[in-house]
């Protein structure tokens, strides 16, 4: 909050504007805020898309915008979560395990599968869940398996490489232009 106290009836005249000025600060503030944090998240989720192979539809569910207020004024792009499982990435069943698209580059589980029955009938079944699985009792099949992951934890890509960099670029070349037109838009200008 800003205190400004005056003698002078002149001086107090000239400082009323600045005193309305600091009771609109707060509110500005959280407005510059969100609007740059709608701007970010519109730049970040189509680099964290083209960074981890992920559709959009994904990201945009993992990323989600914490928005300022007066009384809180920060903002944060929140996600959770940990390693994305291959169901994600575009796999099917191919000859020899099951390919998929994991950070923009063919990815190959060896013996991994994702349907169920003998070879020309096989077919998804609901208790597989669309997941990547693999054998892991050795040559015979004794119904041992074990998910497979990708490797991608969307929470770390998104502070780095290419998403980080947006995110970096935006806050450097945006945010101080957002600031100064929020001000000029707050601040009395002579005259007027």
């Amino acid at each position: 909050m800003l205190n400004i106290t005056a003698q002078t009836a002149g001086l107090r005249e000239m400082m009323q504007p600045l005193a309305a000025f600091g009771e609109r600060l707060p509110n500005a503030q959280a407005n510059v805020l969100n609007r740059m944090l709608t701007k970010t998240r519109s730049a970040v989720v189509p680099a964290l898309v083209k960074q981890t192979g992920l559709t959009r539809r994904i990201i945009d569910k993992a990323v989600r915008p914490y928005r300022a207020s007066p009384q809180n004024p920060r903002v944060m792009l929140i996600t959770r979560g940990g390693e994305v499982s291959f169901r994600y990435f575009g796999a099917h069943e191919v000859a020899g395990g099951v390919a998929a698209t994991v950070r923009g580059k063919a990815d190959f589980v060896e013996g991994g599968f994702r349907r169920s029955g003998p070879r020309g009938r096989r077919q998804m079944v609901s208790k597989l869940n669309g997941q990547v699985y693999v054998n892991v009792d050795g040559g015979r099949w004794r119904g041992k398996i074990m998910k497979e992951k990708s490797g991608v934890f969307i929470p770390y890509e998104l502070v780095s490489g290419q998403t980080a960099a947006t995110f970096n670029r935006m806050v450097e070349t945006d945010l101080l232009a957002e600031v100064e037109r929020e001000m000029a838009r707050l601040l009395p200008t002579g005259g007027r």
